[in-house]
């Protein structure tokens, strides 16, 4: 039985997941998924922390939604034994833009995020509700399905931290194996730029992008996920 395990995003409660697990059980046979919450992590820790998450993943397939699919690249460059096939949903090499990486949030943009977050969390996490559905044919109703997670400000401010420092781009270039990234074409966290960004990293994994969907793609798109999941596990293995 093949396990697969799946990662939600920045502040975002593991049942905004559900979707996606059943469409994965549907599509797929002989296999188990499971759903975790993102730990608390933060940039002293965050090898302790990374260590502590694996050990609560089974060895088999990740799959990741934005801060989670990050994390998950990460987990696959320190245990490619245990998590050879990673695929990420709605995740960029960076979040925030870098010199050599444009294509990504802009560094005033995400200070200002930061702030107002630090200063006013439960408003600021409703304006995040709003980006995360934004671009979306219903984006008001799919910001109100959006459930959060159990961590406090504090904790959240920490991983808000580590969102902005990660840069993915040496591991995604060399996997132990193909990854999948999914994207969706209106997503208003991530410039659509980039999708060939990410294609030009690595060859051989693929890049599938919905042109209607927003960052929320498990609740928003979970059969065209489980669907484009599948096919690359399937394509893997045949």
């Amino acid at each position: 039985m093949k396990n697969i395990t799946l990662l939600p995003g920045w502040a975002l409660a593991p049942q905004n997941m559900q979707p996606l697990r059943e469409a994965l059980l549907e599509r797929l046979s002989d296999i188990n998924v499971d759903i975790l919450p993102l730990p608390a992590i933060q940039l002293s820790s965050l090898e302790t922390d990374l260590s502590s998450l694996a050990q609560r993943i089974k060895p088999g397939v990740l799959i990741g939604w934005s801060l989670g699919g990050m994390l998950a690249v990460q987990l696959h460059r320190r245990f490619p034994e245990h998590f050879g096939q990673v695929a990420t949903l709605a995740a960029n090499a960076c979040f925030v833009a870098r010199k050599s990486w444009a294509a990504a949030m802009s560094t005033e943009t995400f200070k200002a995020f930061y702030n107002d977050y630090r200063e006013a969390p439960e408003k600021t996490l409703k304006r995040f509700g709003l980006l995360v559905a934004q671009g979306s044919a219903d984006a008001r109703q799919l910001a109100k399905q959006l459930a959060w997670d159990n961590q406090d400000p504090e904790q959240r401010l920490h991983g808000l931290a580590v969102l902005g420092m990660l840069d993915n781009r040496v591991a995604l270039s060399k996997p132990t194996q193909p990854m999948l990234h999914c994207l969706g074409a209106q997503d208003a966290l991530l410039p659509e730029a980039a999708a060939q960004d990410l294609a030009m990293l690595h060859e051989g994994s693929r890049v599938a992008i919905h042109s209607h969907a927003s960052h929320a793609l498990p609740l928003e798109q979970p059969l065209w996920l489980a669907e484009e999941i599948a096919g690359w596990l399937e394509r893997q293995h045949a």
